[in-house]
């Protein structure tokens, strides 16, 4: 997020609002004191509007077929009962995890309740669903970021990866967000594109720059491609940049190391809350099947799951042996890694 955004962000969402302000205060001091117990409550929810997806991009657990809990879509009378009981700390709302979040036919509905109670959303889309109407819906739901996954400059690139996907219609379709956008003279919702680097597309950067301009698009941002525990060593071969400068990994013949190295921390379970669609809370994004479950948030209060005996524990587990979980073992346990300036 750029520094003048930041500030809005921070000015808008946090600074005006005095009991998130001060959440988010004893959230940094537990984070400080690596308290496994929390002061406070989590600033930001993952939420996820459903498992299902209509790409089979192969790295994804969702397109791989890897996701063995049950199918569904998260109901707006769940996603307002969280977002009831956050708002008082919760400033920022991200609505995806595994699968297309257009999918969900309640998403705008979702969308318009958490922006009336002055918390930041962002969506993250393959852009498939996103035509004439749904784009409309997008700028008057008051959505205020919406992530776009293009992983290629040409078909041939795109299409390597985000299998079932149609590149040329992705590209209308932002060329046509970007422009009704601009008629109905509205800032939001920034339209961020989102190029995962991997072997099969590293030679496009520079041609993705210029595409990014063409359309119109407010930001456009390189991510290094992530592993998980499940891969093999030739998954992780195939995907991973032969240029080193463009991979968060060094691969030998023997292991894969992340190039921060693991530590036992972990912002994530310190700071944000991961709810599938089924109102499962687990670790983070990684956590795809709830090996790890906390609790469930729609059977008790957030609050509750938030500082639950399996959380602390797991919290606890961070701080001294996290590369004993094998859901955290290639993971520096943080964002910060994640994207790269190019």
């Amino acid at each position: 997020m750029k520094l003048k955004r930041k500030i809005n962000y921070f000015l808008k969402y946090i600074f005006l609002h005095p009991r998130r302000l001060v959440n988010l205060v004893s959230l940094n001091i537990s984070r400080s004191l690596k308290l496994p117990k929390i002061i406070g409550a989590p600033h930001t929810v993952m939420i996820e509007p459903t498992n299902t997806c209509n790409l089979k991009c192969p790295l994804c657990p969702t397109g791989a077929g890897l996701i063995k809990r049950a199918k569904g879509f998260l109901k707006f009378s769940d996603f307002k009962k969280v977002v009831d009981e956050t708002e008082k700390s919760v400033f920022h709302i991200r609505l995806w995890n595994w699968g297309e979040p257009l999918l969900n036919k309640e998403i705008f509905k979702m969308i318009e309740y958490a922006k009336r109670k002055k918390i930041f959303v962002n969506l993250s889309t393959n852009s498939s669903f996103l035509d004439q109407t749904v784009s409309e819906k997008i700028i008057n739901s008051g959505l205020d970021e919406l992530i776009i996954s293009l992983d290629g400059a040409s078909e041939k690139a795109y299409t390597a990866y985000r299998k079932g996907g149609d590149f040329n219609k992705v590209i209308n379709s932002i060329k046509f967000l970007t422009c009704e956008r601009k008629r109905l003279n509205k800032k939001t919702p920034y339209i961020k594109l989102q190029f995962i680097i991997m072997k099969s597309n590293e030679n496009e950067i520079s041609k993705m720059k210029s595409l990014a301009k063409t359309l119109g698009v407010d930001e456009l941002s390189f991510k290094t491609v992530g592993i998980m525990d499940y891969f093999s060593k030739e998954d992780i071969k195939k995907y991973i940049p032969s240029q080193e400068k463009y991979s968060r990994y060094a691969v030998d013949s023997n292991k894969v190391l992340s190039k921060r190295g693991v530590k036992n921390w972990c912002d994530f379970i310190w700071e944000e809350v991961v709810i599938n669609w089924d109102g499962s809370v687990v670790p983070c994004c990684f956590d795809m099947n709830n090996r790890y479950p906390f609790g469930n948030v729609f059977n008790h209060s957030v609050k509750k799951v938030w500082n639950s005996p399996e959380y602390i524990n797991f919290r606890k587990q961070i701080l001294s042996s996290k590369k004993q979980i094998p859901l955290c073992r290639y993971c520096p346990g943080t964002n910060k890694q994640t994207f790269v300036n190019i």
